[in-house]
């Protein structure tokens, strides 16, 4: 059986992951017959795990003078890490993630 976690989001409202089975260190809660943990962490921290991973991909992208570039990637939720993990897309992964970049457009400095 899955067990959900719990994250909370800035408005005070809650997110419900579904991820990997619960083992120590978490504190557990039944709704309804569903298993819940709490991630002790919210979700935007979670989310911000994978941030520094994103800042490189679209620093080597930009490395590669390329004019566009499109990203797909998983992110499954790790349990009592309380955070998110990149995943191949299609696996069992909570959130497929798609990103487009496009080199920015130089502007033109007109003289005066």
């Amino acid at each position: 059986m899955p067990t959900y976690y719990e994250y909370k989001l800035d408005d005070g409202s809650t997110i419900l992951v579904e991820s990997e089975a619960v083992t120590t260190g978490i504190v557990r809660a039944s709704r309804g017959g569903v298993d819940v943990a709490q991630a002790g962490k919210t979700f935007k921290v979670a989310f911000a795990s994978i941030a520094g991973s994103l800042k490189s991909m679209f620093a080597e992208l930009e490395a590669l003078q390329i004019d566009e570039a499109e990203l797909k990637f998983g992110l499954k939720a790790v349990g009592e890490a309380g955070v998110f993990a990149v995943g191949k897309v299609g696996g069992e992964t909570n959130f497929e993630v798609t990103l487009r970049w496009k080199k920015p457009v130089e502007k033109s400095r007109s003289r005066k």
